[in-house]
C-alpha cells in the first residue's frame, strides 16, 4: 500500500461491479478536472475467530485469495481509469470490512466520495446497497451515488440540476451545484418545488387564496437562494424552475437529459443522520443519472 497524497483526494468505493468501474471512472474524470488524486477502495471480510489449526489454514487461504482478488479488481479500474485519464494520479487501498467503514475511513478527508448505486451482490441490484445508504448518511464529505449508462460514465455536457427549497441544507447542494456545472462547463438548471392546492386549501377555501402571489413568493425564494453565486460563477448559465408538486417528483422529472442531481441532506450527528431526507431517498433509488448528497456539517 502506497502512501497517501497530501492533497485532497477524490474517494471511490470499488467491489468488482460494473456499475462500480463506472462510478470510479466518472470519480477519475473529477480528479482529473481538480487536480487531485484519486483513492480506490476495496474491502475484505473481517477475519473471524475458529479453534482448529484446520479451520486456521482454511481461513488464511480463502482471505489469501479474497486479497488477489481485490487487488486484481482495483488494478483492471486503474487501468480504466489511466486510459481515461493518463495523467491522473491513481493509488489503490484494501481495508477491512464492511464496505461502509472503509470507504468512510478513506473519506474521511477527501473532496468527494463516489459510490456506485449497486454492488455486485444479487441483491443490491433490486435494491440500493446499505453500503450507499451508510455512507450517504454519514460520510465526512459530500458523497455521490453514481447511476446511469456503466458503457459512457465520463461527464458531458448535459446539465447539472440542483434541488433548492430555501433551507441552509439548499444552500449547500447550491454550491456544489454551481461547482460542478463550471467544472463540466455545463449549464446549471436551479429547480424549487411547491405545493399547490392539496396544502394551501381546497374549493371556497383554495378561491380565497392569491395564487399569483404565492407564485411571486415561491419566485422569490429561489431568487434568494441563488443571489450572489452568479457572481462567484459568472460563466455557468443558470435556468430556473418552478414547479408544483412533491419535490422528488418536480426533480426527477427533470433529469432524464441531466448529468447530474445535487440535493442537500442533514448533518452527521446521531439524530439528523439516521435517515437520509425522502427526497434524497427517492433520488437515490429513482433518479436515471448520478446524484450528489451534499451535506451540511
Amino acid at each position: 500500500m502506497s502512501t497517501p497524497s497530501t492533497r485532497k483526494a477524490v474517494v471511490a468505493g470499488v467491489d468488482g461491479s460494473d456499475t462500480a468501474a463506472a462510478a470510479a471512472r466518472w470519480a477519475g474524470a473529477v480528479a482529473a478536472r481538480i487536480d487531485a488524486p484519486l483513492h480506490l477502495v476495496h474491502s475484505m471480510p473481517s477475519e473471524g475467530i475458529f479453534y482448529s489449526e484446520a479451520a486456521v489454514l482454511i481461513q488464511s487461504q480463502m482471505m489469501d485469495q479474497l486479497r488477489k482478488d481485490g487487488e486484481k479488481v482495483l488494478s483492471d479500474v486503474a487501468d480504466l481509469v489511466r486510459a481515461d485519464h493518463p495523467d491522473v494520479e491513481v493509488q489503490s487501498f484494501i481495508g477491512p470490512g464492511p464496505a461502509a467503514s472503509a470507504v468512510l475511513e478513506a473519506a474521511d478527508d477527501a473532496r468527494v466520495a463516489v459510490l456506485g448505486a449497486t454492488g455486485a451482490g444479487a441483491i443490491e441490484n433490486f435494491l440500493l446497497g446499505s453500503t450507499v445508504v451508510r455512507v450517504a448518511n454519514h460520510a465526512s464529505c459530500p458523497v455521490v451515488v453514481w447511476r446511469g449508462d456503466t458503457s459512457n460514465p465520463l461527464p458531458d455536457h448535459r446539465p447539472v440540476v440542483v434541488g433548492v427549497d430555501g433551507s441552509e441544507l439548499s444552500s449547500t447542494a447550491v454550491r456544489y451545484a454551481f461547482e460542478y456545472a463550471q467544472l463540466f462547463g455545463t449549464p446549471l438548471i436551479a429547480v424549487h418545488s411547491w405545493i399547490g392546492d392539496a396544502a394551501l386549501g381546497v374549493g371556497a377555501t383554495a378561491a380565497l387564496v392569491d395564487w399569483d402571489a404565492v407564485a411571486e413568493s415561491e419566485s422569490a425564494v429561489l431568487a434568494e437562494s441563488l443571489a450572489g453565486w452568479h457572481e462567484k460563477y459568472p460563466d455557468v448559465e443558470v435556468r430556473r424552475v418552478i414547479d408544483r408538486g412533491p419535490a422528488a417528483k418536480v426533480l426527477l422529472s427533470h433529469l432524464p437529459d441531466a448529468q447530474l442531481a445535487v440535493v442537500g441532506s442533514h448533518g452527521r450527528n446521531q439524530f439528523t443522520a439516521a435517515l437520509l431526507g425522502s427526497t434524497s431517498q427517492n433520488l437515490l433509488h429513482n433518479a436515471p443519472c448520478p446524484v450528489l448528497v451534499a451535506r451540511k456539517i
